[in-house]
């Protein structure tokens, strides 16, 4: 993955890089994201945006051209949360052994 970073007209640093859609998941995308599509992120992490018409020579274009195509590109949805077990509060009931007595 090639990641590349540039400061837009107004002085914002972003960084811009490439993902690939996998072709188990692509018949879950937006159809115009099934191709893959650029991420355009502010330094901060306070904005994210999305271009689905990825340019084959992305990652070598001028500085201008990628601000010009930062400001084409959507707002990409927030992320969402991701629960797993060690992130789950779960109620912990004593063990049979808890209760033995010739410990």
């Amino acid at each position: 993955m090639s990641l590349t970073s540039f400061r837009d007209a107004v002085g914002v640093c972003w960084r811009v890089w490439h993902v690939e859609t996998p072709r188990t998941r692509a018949h879950l995308m937006e159809a115009s994201f099934r191709n893959g599509w650029l991420v355009f992120e502010q330094e901060d992490g306070s904005n994210r945006r999305r271009l689905s018409q990825v340019p084959e020579d992305w990652a070598s274009l001028s500085t201008e051209h990628l601000a010009r195509l930062c400001t084409l590109a959507i707002p990409a949805p927030p992320a969402k949360a991701i629960s797993s077990l060690t992130t789950m509060k779960m109620p912990i009931a004593p063990r049979p052994s808890d209760f033995r007595r010739d410990r």
